[in-house]
């Protein structure tokens, strides 16, 4: 009987420490449960946005090696070498051009250059090497001080050759940048690889006689299959041909400064360029375009290099955008023109959704009144009625048109006039036909 109660004792005993113990492991989990719905619902309730403090930000390491490259400080002298430096250069690519070998439809030989890349009227070519001509320390560090020819340098090269549609113009504008906001506008709309770039002098600018003639030195970094950066001397403009055409040119070619940093503990190499290319008006509707580029990568594992130049072969494809990159140029221009800086950066802060009513236009005040009997700007035809589509009044010209006339593009003025928008967005609507608001500005 005894030992009948010492298990009956003790079974309870086990009973209720179980049952403690399940107690207690309830209240964890409840605890548990509770904390984590209460941290799933402090993460789904909105909260009071605050605005970062702009020390407080983590930069990035592009804009950090921005910051550390400072300001140019060039002499007279210094400024008259860079200039005679880049006139050289500029004659020793005419006269690469003139002596190089083409087809009759066009194309350089097969067995020296291999075509790599080719998109719409462009083709872009790269050179074969042997393998005794692989670029040497020397001849890197004479491109780098500017004093070597780099086509016997034995360094990589690619060939691009092609047309594009526009003028001539329009090609030189989109190249042109006289500031760092202008450079960076002009990667983002063409989308030629530059990740960040910076002007660290202005050598020479343009002028009313001479409106693409510029010579600057800049700072480029891109983020290939290596992340690299460049120090180069950057000059455009105008000039003859023998046969008295005017042929513009876009020159950057790489130069080492002693009060310029590197970025090794970014992880970033610098490396070293020359690239040329020449544009003239082959027909009136299009622009014959020729490029010759050497680079120096500081590398010697082949696979590597190979993957970079083909990085850059497809970046050069990226010239067939330049008209529509200088059309976007203009129209930003005229639309601060027409509305005024202020009102310019205010309305682009808004939407730019399409409504039945029109597309929204910079400024509401000029906006035009749509009066009855109302025709489009660009075919004639009435508003309203069956089946008509309703009107449409340009950001630019402020006249209404159709929806068949009218194109809608979106400008990222944020980089062109950055001063003013501060990364925000605007729409456009530009007509299409014969009193487009381009060839309205042309004419201007």
């Amino acid at each position: 009987m005894s030992r009948l109660r010492c298990t009956s004792f003790a079974s309870l005993c086990r009973r209720r420490l179980h049952s403690l113990t399940c107690l207690h492991l309830q209240r964890d989990f409840f605890d548990i449960s509770v904390g984590f719905f209460r941290d799933c619902y402090s993460r789904e309730t909105p909260q009071q946005t605050t605005i970062p403090d702009p020390a407080e930000l983590v930069m990035s390491k592009d804009d950090l090696m921005v910051q550390a490259l400072p300001r140019l400080q060039l002499s007279s002298l210094d400024m008259k070498a860079i200039l005679e430096l880049s006139v050289s250069m500029l004659e020793t690519n005419l006269t690469q051009q003139k002596e190089l070998r083409l087809t009759k439809d066009g194309f350089p030989d097969s067995r020296t250059w291999r075509e790599v890349q080719r998109k719409e009227g462009i083709r872009v070519f790269k050179e074969f090497q042997s393998q005794n001509s692989l670029p040497s320390g020397d001849s890197a560090t004479c491109m780098r001080a500017g004093f070597a020819h780099p086509e016997e340098s034995g360094m990589p090269s690619l060939l691009m050759l092609g047309t594009i549609a526009g003028n001539l113009n329009d090609v030189m504008y989109a190249s042109i940048a006289t500031s760092t906001d202008s450079m960076r506008a002009r990667s983002k709309f063409i989308q030629d690889g530059v990740v960040n770039s910076k002007v660290l002098c202005c050598v020479e600018s343009p002028s009313s006689d001479d409106p693409f003639h510029t010579l600057n030195v800049t700072w480029r970094y891109y983020s290939l299959s290596e992340p690299r950066d460049y120090t180069c001397i950057e000059a455009t403009g105008l000039v003859p041909n023998d046969y008295g055409e005017l042929v513009g040119f876009h020159l950057v070619h790489s130069l080492g400064f002693a009060q310029l940093p590197v970025f090794k503990s970014h992880g970033v190499e610098r490396a070293n360029m020359s690239v040329c290319s020449f544009f003239r008006q082959k027909t009136p509707t299009l622009v014959e375009c020729y490029t010759r580029g050497y680079f120096d990568f500081h590398s010697t594992n082949e696979m590597l290099n190979n993957i970079s130049l083909h990085t850059i072969s497809t970046q050069w494809l990226s010239m067939a955008r330049y008209v529509e990159c200088a059309q976007m140029k203009k129209l930003v221009w005229w639309m601060r023109m027409r509305t005024g800086r202020d009102s310019f950066a205010s309305s682009s802060q808004s939407s730019s959704s399409t409504s039945s009513g029109g597309i929204a236009m910079i400024g509401q005040n000029s906006r035009p009144r749509i009066q009855s009997g109302s025709r489009c700007r660009v075919c004639s035809r009435s508003f309203g009625g069956f089946l008509r589509t309703s009107p449409r009044a340009c950001a630019c010209c402020a006249e209404w048109v159709c929806k068949r006339c009218c194109v809608k593009k979106q400008s990222d003025a944020a980089l062109i006039l950055r001063e003013e928008l501060m990364g925000t967005r605007t729409s456009y609507s530009s007509t299409r036909r014969t009193t487009s608001t381009m060839e309205t500005l042309e004419t201007e």
